[in-house]
């Protein structure tokens, strides 16, 4: 059998079992990204509110506007500042204990999107990346996939569970589902990660389920950067002349 045979057979098999194990969610943390546009595709039939977060006109804004109205689904924005920035940390902190400042920055979109909903289970698009090759440093150094997803499952997931648990919420995360890590586990990396394009087997997946190509196209942004939560505290930090990290303690110490 041809790479390309076989990577074709394993998009229908994935395309299966997303049908199966997405599961119903009343809210979404959604960026307009591939990963969770292809959850609220999937579930554009239900009554589902997407939730995006980030500062003024920043990437996921604008992506999750387009997406949200191309599929028909009720879409809620929380903008947010250098106020807000400062409450969060501080409030993470208290919450999840001492982390990096670029953990910080990629956790804050989840704490605000918690605290804002008031639906009583939210659904991420976590492990995606991991399992299918999302981050351009697979591009040359795939072995740091499965590093990075044991990091997700042992230490990431579980401080997001904890955030959750905070607000007394249930945070859902189908691509953390059995199903589909174990499916991604047999997935050799030419599939995942084929002619340069990442998560290859997840967008031929989600072409096979009859995703528009804006949805099957999109490109990888994490979720510091699309919501401008890294560029915003980067700025906070040069006003006061401090190094992102020396910038956070001051914040967290102010408390």
């Amino acid at each position: 059998m041809s790479s390309a045979h076989r990577c074709s057979e394993l998009a229908d098999e994935l395309s299966t079992i997303l049908k199966k194990e997405t599961c119903t969610c009343p809210a979404m943390a959604f960026s307009g990204g591939l990963d969770s546009s292809i959850l609220a595709y999937l579930h554009r039939d239900d009554a589902l509110v997407l939730y995006t977060i980030g500062v003024k006109d920043s990437v996921d804004m604008r992506k999750a506007a387009e997406i949200s109205k191309i599929l028909g689904l009720v879409l809620k924005t929380i903008e947010i500042d250098e106020d807000s920035i400062v409450e969060g940390l501080r409030a993470l902190y208290h919450i999840t204990g001492p982390m990096s400042p670029v953990e910080f920055s990629f956790e804050l979109p989840l704490y605000f999107v918690l605290k804002e909903t008031k639906e009583a289970a939210l659904c991420t698009g976590q492990g995606a990346d991991e399992l299918f090759g999302g981050y351009a440093k697979y591009l040359s150094a795939p072995d740091k996939m499965e590093e990075d997803l044991n990091k997700l499952l042992n230490m990431t997931a579980p401080r997001e569970r904890k955030i959750a648990e905070h607000f007394k919420k249930e945070l859902r995360t189908p691509y953390l589902s059995t199903a589909v890590v174990e499916f991604a586990s047999k997935v050799p990396v030419y599939c995942k990660i084929r002619n340069g394009t990442r998560k290859w087997v997840l967008r031929e997946a989600a072409r096979r389920l009859g995703a528009p190509d804006i949805i099957v196209n999109r490109e990888k942004k994490a979720a510091q950067y699309g919501s401008g939560t890294w560029k915003l505290m980067k700025k906070m930090a040069k006003k006061e002349a401090l190094r992102v990290d020396e910038w956070l303690l001051k914040v967290i110490e102010r408390n």
